[in-house]
């Protein structure tokens, strides 16, 4: 069987420590094309990230674990907003959107983005907090290819540096012209309940067997019930959830797994495997496929 099942609960029970300071995440699968990690709290920073690619954002309701809102500060159409994730609620951040994630003490939440390009660069940007973030304060440039190594040294720079003992921008604030511009058009989502969602869509669900929750994305999140699929890419990788249920099983040419509610699975990229959903059985399929 192409890639690992792992018991969500259980994993999440055992890694408990790592989502508490001063680690405050645990990567699930980061080995190939998509990292898909867990992130705890308190962890209240001033810093935002840029990207390319899309994340997906999932305030885990996993019975047995503490979990709770989040609160993730961006910068929308050039104007700074907080975008308030409760528990139990998706949202999805476009690329090229600066954002800030605060996590609050005893908070639990997935994120999953994707393998960066090898022409794509990410940036850590402080931005000066007198002039409601309009001016940069401090910003660099890198290839991502170890977010959780690569972010510690630039931030221990910044620290360090006149800009931030002063909170004003000075000739080594920007020291490269800047990949990509942000994107000032866009309007981000709502975040919105998963299981709210899936509830309102119960009939077309069972009627229609497959249903996607994004559409024209990246992100091609696919909810399905009661149906057989074929998963696996030649160049992307697959990542399952059960969310609901246990008639479930994962076969390849080797081997059939059963899953039960709360298992996970990757399918590496170039793996081929055929996904069964039975009757009274909900799971989720992510894929990010770079545009």
């Amino acid at each position: 069987m192409s890639g690992k099942t792992i018991a969500l609960t259980e994993w999440l029970n055992q890694n408990e420590a790592s989502f508490k300071p001063p680690v405050c995440n645990k990567l699930m699968f980061g080995a190939g094309q998509l990292k898909v990690m867990f992130v705890g709290g308190p962890n209240i920073r001033n810093d935002y990230h840029l990207e390319e690619g899309e994340e997906i954002s999932h305030n885990t309701g996993i019975p047995s674990m503490t979990v709770g809102d989040m609160c993730l500060n961006i910068i929308e159409k050039g104007k700074p907003k907080a975008v308030l994730i409760k528990e139990g609620q998706i949202f999805l951040l476009p690329g090229k959107i600066p954002h800030s994630p605060q996590r609050f003490a005893n908070t639990t939440g997935l994120v999953i983005e994707r393998e960066r390009r090898s022409q794509e660069m990410d940036c850590l940007r402080y931005y000066c907090q007198h002039d409601h973030l309009n001016n940069i304060l401090y910003e660099r440039w890198f290839h991502c290819e170890d977010l959780g190594s690569q972010l510690a040294p630039i931030i221990k720079e910044y620290f360090a540096s006149e800009q931030c003992k002063t909170g004003k921008p000075g000739k080594n604030s920007i020291i490269c012209d800047p990949a990509f511009q942000p994107d000032e058009e866009t309007a981000v989502m709502q975040p919105f309940s998963l299981k709210e969602w899936i509830d309102s869509n119960r009939d077309a669900l069972n009627n229609q067997k497959e249903l996607m929750l994004f559409t024209q994305t990246e992100c091609q999140l696919r909810i399905a019930t009661d149906t057989t699929i074929q998963c696996g890419s030649d160049d992307q990788e697959v990542w399952i959830w059960i969310y609901e249920g246990s008639h479930a099983s994962l076969a390849s040419e080797e081997s059939t797994a059963t899953l039960h509610e709360n298992d996970v699975h990757l399918i590496t990229a170039g793996q081929h495997c055929t996904l069964t959903i039975g009757v009274n059985t909900v799971a989720l399929t992510v894929m990010l496929k770079p545009r």
